[in-house]
């Protein structure tokens, strides 16, 4: 995962499975908790990553 400078901030092995037409990407519960993503809104897609200072919020990439 890199943050928005290009920083990696964690790694993780994965499967990737494409499905033709989603519009929101899935990844699972271990895979957001290996990466270091904590989640502050899910609907604003607000995060910060588990080695980031508490006041660090991060907005999800855009489409």
């Amino acid at each position: 995962m890199l943050s928005e400078e290009g920083e990696v901030l964690s790694k993780v092995d994965a499967d990737l499975a494409i499905q033709e037409g989603l519009s929101e990407p899935l990844i699972t519960d271990v895979t957001i908790d290996s990466l270091g993503i904590q989640v502050i809104s899910f609907s604003r897609g607000l995060w910060r990553h588990a080695n980031d200072p508490p006041s660090k919020i991060r907005a999800s990439a855009q489409r």
